[in-house]
C-alpha cells in the first residue's frame, strides 16, 4: 500500500513539475522588483528609448526567475535573490527581488524621491542602460515610463515587497580609483578657480563655458552635412560622413573599453551639466577638433587664411566640459588627439571618398564591434557604411555629379530629408516599448540616410540641371 502511495506521490509530482515548465514557456519577459525601506524603486534609464523601468528583460533558456537575477546583475551590477513572484502582466512576470548585499546609493534629503545608485561596473551600464536610480514611484516616473501599466502597480505591490539593504554615500569617490578621484579634484578646482572670480566676471564665464558645450555637440554633424552638399557635393559630404563615424567609432569603443566613471559620478557636487554613460575619451571634444578642424580646411581651400581660428571653438568646448563636471582633463586631452588624428586621416583620405572599397572596408571594420560590444552605435555605423558603399557602386558612372556643388537647392532638400528620418526616430522612440523595434527602425533609419544622401539628392540635383 505504501509502495503505491509513493507511486501516486511521486506521479503527481512529475505532472506538476512538467505543468510548471509549460507554464514557464507562456512567460516571455522578466523583470525584478528591488525595493527599499523609503518605498523607492530600482530603475534604470534606457539608452534607445531613453525611458524608466525596472530591470529586466527576455526570457531565454533559463526559467524566468533566473531571467530577472541575470537581467538586475547586467543592468545595475547589483546581486539579487528573487523572493518569490509578486504579479503578472500577460506575457511577463514580475519577482520581489532582495539585493543579496547593500545597494551603494548617494545620500539625500528626507523629501528627495530620487537617488543616484553607483552602476558604472554593470555589465550592460553605457551600453543598453543609460542611469540607474532609487526612485519613488511619481508623475516624473509615470511621465518618463517605458511601462506606465507596470508603474502605477508599484504603490500596491511595494507593501507586499521585500525591501533591500542600502549603504548611504555622501560622494562615491570611496568606490573609484584613487586616479578618478585626484582627476576629478582638477575639476573642482576649476569650478572653484571661476567661481572665485569677481562675481559679474565669474557669471559671464560660467554662462560662456555652460554655452561653449554646444560647439561641439553631434547636432553639428547633422547641420554641415547639408552644407557640406550645398558647396561641394556628394563628395564633400562623404568627407563629413567618414569623420563622423571615426569619432563616433574610436570614441565610443573608448568609453566602453575603458569604463572610466564621469566626475560627477565620484564627486555629485561636480555635476553642472547632464551627460550619461561614460567620460573616457570626451565626445564632445571630440567633435569640436573634428568638426571645426575640417571647416577651417574647407576655408584655406577657398582662400588661404590662418588655421588657428577653429582652435577658439574646439578649447572652449574642452573646457566647458571640465567646468560642467562631466569630463576629466585627461578626458578632453584624449578627444582633442582623436579629433585632429581624424581630420588628418580624412584628409588622407581625399582621393578616394568616394571609392566603394573604402566603405565597405570601413562597415567591415566596424561590424565586429557591433556584434561583441552591445552597443547600437557600432550597428547604425555599419549599417550607413555598408549602404552607401552600395549606393556608389550603383553610382560610379556619375562622378562628376557626385562631386558638383548643389547650392541653396540642394542644401533645402538634404535638409528635409534628413529632419523627416530624424522625426521617425524620434517617433519610434517614442511609441514603441519594444528594443528590437527601437532598434531596428533606427538601423532600418541609417541605411535609408545613406540612400537619401548618396542617391536621391544627386538624382535631384540632375533632374534639377537639366
Amino acid at each position: 500500500m505504501h509502495h503505491y502511495l509513493l507511486v501516486a506521490l511521486l506521479s503527481l509530482l512529475t505532472l506538476s513539475t512538467s505543468f510548471a515548465q509549460e507554464t514557464d514557456k507562456t512567460i516571455k519577459g522578466a523583470a525584478c522588483l528591488v525595493s527599499d525601506d523609503q518605498g523607492r524603486v530600482l530603475v534604470t534609464r534606457d539608452i534607445l528609448n531613453n525611458r524608466i523601468a525596472i530591470p529586466g528583460g527576455y526570457v531565454d533558456s533559463d526559467n524566468p526567475a533566473d531571467a530577472a537575477i541575470r537581467e538586475t546583475l547586467e543592468e545595475t551590477g547589483i546581486d539579487v535573490e528573487a523572493v518569490g513572484e509578486i504579479a503578472r502582466m500577460g506575457k511577463a512576470v514580475l519577482f520581489d527581488c532582495r539585493a543579496t548585499s547593500p545597494i551603494p546609493v548617494l545620500k539625500t534629503t528626507a523629501e528627495a524621491e530620487k537617488a543616484a545608485v553607483a552602476a558604472w561596473q554593470a555589465e550592460h551600464f553605457a551600453r543598453e542602460v543609460r542611469s540607474v536610480f532609487l526612485m519613488k514611484p511619481n508623475q516624473e516616473m509615470l511621465d518618463n515610463a517605458r511601462f506606465p501599466e507596470q508603474v502605477e502597480m508599484f504603490p500596491a505591490l511595494l507593501k507586499r515587497a521585500t525591501p533591500s539593504p542600502i549603504q548611504e554615500f555622501d560622494d562615491f569617490s570611496a568606490l573609484a580609483s584613487p586616479f578618478d578621484v585626484w582627476n576629478a579634484g582638477i575639476n573642482q578646482r576649476f569650478q572653484n578657480a571661476i567661481h572665485a572670480l569677481p562675481k559679474p566676471i565669474a557669471k559671464t564665464m560660467a554662462t560662456l563655458l555652460d554655452y561653449a558645450s554646444a560647439l561641439g555637440s553631434g547636432v553639428l554633424f547633422f547641420v554641415l552635412i547639408p552644407i557640406a552638399m550645398a558647396t561641394g557635393g556628394l563628395k564633400r559630404v562623404a568627407e563629413v560622413l567618414l569623420v563622423t563615424i571615426l569619432v563616433t567609432v574610436v570614441v565610443s569603443f573608448g568609453k566602453l573599453f575603458f569604463g572610466v566613471p564621469r566626475p560627477f559620478y565620484v564627486i555629485p557636487e561636480l555635476q553642472l551639466g547632464a551627460a550619461s554613460g561614460f567620460a573616457f575619451p570626451s565626445g564632445h571634444t571630440a567633435t569640436a577638433f573634428a568638426v571645426w578642424g575640417l571647416v577651417s580646411t574647407w576655408i584655406n581651400r577657398a582662400r588661404k587664411t590662418t588655421r588657428v581660428i577653429w582652435l577658439v571653438p574646439a578649447v572652449l568646448v574642452a573646457l566647458s566640459r571640465v567646468y560642467l563636471g562631466v569630463h576629466y582633463v585627461t578626458d578632453v586631452i584624449a578627444g582633442a588627439v582623436i579629433g585632429v588624428l581624424v581630420v588628418l586621416v580624412a584628409q588622407h583620405l581625399a582621393r578616394r571618398l568616394l571609392s566603394v572599397r573604402l566603405w565597405f572596408g570601413l562597415g567591415a571594420i566596424i561590424i565586429p564591434f557591433a556584434l561583441t560590444q552591445i552597443q547600437p552605435t557600432f550597428l547604425y555605423c555599419a549599417a550607413f557604411s555598408f549602404t552607401f558603399s552600395a549606393v556608389l557602386c550603383l553610382a560610379r558612372h556619375q562622378q562628376e555629379r557626385l562631386t558638383a556643388p548643389m547650392g541653396i537647392k540642394g542644401f533645402l532638400v538634404t535638409l528635409a530629408g534628413m529632419s523627416a528620418l530624424a522625426a521617425i526616430i524620434l517617433g519610434v522612440g517614442q511609441i514603441s516599448n519594444s528594443s528590437i523595434e527601437i532598434l531596428a527602425s533606427y538601423t532600418l533609419s541609417a541605411a535609408l540616410l545613406a540612400i537619401w544622401l548618396g542617391w536621391a539628392v544627386p538624382k535631384w540635383g540632375a533632374i534639377q540641371g537639366k
